[in-house]
């Protein structure tokens, strides 16, 4: 791809001050590659954030290169045997569920997984992602499930590249089909992702055949090439800590922000105006269990929870070695709808950050939508300082909390809402007991209007009880009934309060 800007680039590189080129962007000098490549040396990537570049060689050529003089380092990237294919979830056709009422959308069993992060008000007030292009970067798309056919017909899949295998064409792979569905699939009654109107950048860069160093060199080159079409977003939900060879695997120590050149591409991104959404691993709950370039500054770096808003047990857990908390958010990750690669028509439900991570970039293409002149940091502290637990933050397990996008899109940056007159309400919702059996005692950090209502849903997010509240009113109880006075049946029920156009968050509550 030649080094030219897009009118998108040069428009986002603007907001953060970085108008045009700079030093960063020089091409690796050409007599250097081709000196190597003269060895017998084949180029896999050039770097010009890193001032590097990547080659497949063997070891009398590693020695060759030594002597050049205009030789830093090498580092070596050894390939390794095939591993096994990554595990399947079962695949599955699901009948459309019943639209939840009072919503413009109908979810099915997608609901809970947008509606935790609150991006269903989001939908019904009229945001998409339309005009704001996020590039996924995974092990390959399924471009022909039905999940993309609204993105693929209508020519909001602006660019596609396959950095393993070099070519313009991407293959199949089931976790990148799963991501791309979860931040921007569409199809009513079955699979709606937060970010269903954006454009969108597909980037295959993860080996399927391995784990190793050179992912990395794939990966900070998707980086620069969405960089200049002018990505806004990267979502990537992978990451690299152990790799097949322990020699070439990251220490601890080397989390430190400064290290990983998947790091350092995030940092360089970000910096560049784009907003990057990394997941922050699975290999919790130890404290300092991250993974690069979750470990990187300025990025948002995701964790996951389960449907009550728990963290799983298995998302990676900060801080970073040199002490910054990690993560910044979290989402739900676990049994999140998707789509499967199997089939066109085929869903599965999956666990891990890797499927918490789209939601949240899905949820910062809605708020760019609403706000395009926002920064990456202004993006970053709009969703952390809106999440669940913005007052108390648990630093190295939660961050921040369970991100609530209609709070962030109407986030000044003060901490209440752009709307004059109406402070954001309420950020917390608490509920105790919980589960209950009899009552619950529903609490706001917040006094609330005469126009605030209770409302409870069910599983399948049709409303079961709707209760106005007066004016002033912090505290109000749900005896656990319909809205017909009866004793609604035992399970997972999510409650919220709506007062003068405002939703607060979420809450999922267990009736036994």
């Amino acid at each position: 791809m030649s080094l030219r800007l897009s009118p998108r680039a040069l428009s986002r590189r603007a907001k953060v001050g970085r108008a045009g080129l700079d030093q960063s962007d020089l091409p690796v000098c050409q007599d250097y590659v081709q000196s190597i490549e003269k060895l017998g040396a084949k180029l896999r990537h050039r770097l010009r954030w890193l001032n590097a570049a990547s080659f497949e060689m063997n070891a009398d050529q590693v020695k060759s290169t030594l002597r050049f003089g205009f030789v830093d380092r090498i580092e070596p990237l050894k390939r390794t045997l095939v591993r096994p294919p990554e595990p399947e979830v079962g695949s599955m056709e699901c009948p459309p569920l019943e639209k939840a009422e009072g919503r413009l959308l109908n979810y099915g069993p997608s609901y809970w997984q947008n509606q935790m992060i609150n991006a269903v008000i989001c939908h019904d007030s009229g945001y998409s992602g339309a005009g704001v292009l996020i590039a996924m970067l995974d092990n390959g798309f399924r471009k022909n499930h039905q999940a993309f056919s609204q993105i693929v017909s209508s020519g909001r899949l602006v660019d596609e590249w396959d950095f393993v295998q070099n070519r313009d064409t991407v293959d199949w792979a089931g976790h990148g089909t799963a991501t791309w569905s979860v931040a921007g699939g569409y199809v009513p009654g079955q699979l709606i992702g937060p970010a269903f109107g954006a454009m969108w950048a597909i980037y295959h860069t993860e080996d399927n055949n391995q784990e190793m160093p050179i992912e990395e060199d794939h990966w900070a080159a998707a980086l620069e090439r969405a960089d200049l079409i002018g990505a806004d977003i990267v979502s990537s939900s992978l990451g690299y800590r152990d790799f097949d060879s322990s020699q070439y695997s990251y220490s601890y120590s080397q989390l430190n922000g400064q290290t990983a050149i998947s790091t350092i591409a995030a940092k360089h991104a970000a910096s560049l105006g784009i907003i990057v959404c990394n997941a922050m691993g699975n290999e919790g709950p130890s404290p300092g269990s991250l993974v690069a370039p979750a470990d990187a500054d300025s990025i948002i770096s995701v964790g996951a929870t389960d449907s009550l808003g728990n963290i799983a047990y298995y998302s990676s857990r900060g801080p970073t070695y040199d002490g910054r908390p990690k993560p910044e958010v979290c989402a739900q990750g676990s049994s999140i709808y998707l789509a499967n690669w199997n089939g066109t028509n085929t869903y599965s439900r999956g666990s891990g950050t890797s499927f918490a991570t789209p939601l949240v970039a899905g949820a910062c293409a809605l708020i760019l939508e609403a706000h395009p002149d926002w920064t990456p940091m202004q993006v970053r502290e709009a969703l952390m300082m809106t999440a669940d637990r913005a007052a108390n933050p648990d630093s190295n397990t939660y961050g921040w909390g369970v991100i609530n996008t209609w709070a962030a899109m109407h986030y000044n940056h003060t901490g209440v809402s752009q709307r004059p007159g109406h402070e954001f309400l309420p950020r917390t919702i608490a509920i105790s007991p919980n589960p209950i059996r009899n009552a619950a005692k529903i609490t706001c950090n917040r006094p609330l209007s005469d126009q605030a209502v209770l409302k409870i849903y069910d599983a399948l997010g049709r409303i079961v009880y709707n209760h106005r509240l007066g004016p002033g009113v912090r505290t109000c109880l749900w005896p656990g009934i319909d809205r017909y006075g009866r004793k609604v049946a035992g399970g997972i029920y999510m409650l919220t309060i709506e007062d003068q156009g405002f939703r607060g968050l979420v809450r999922a509550l267990v009736v036994r």
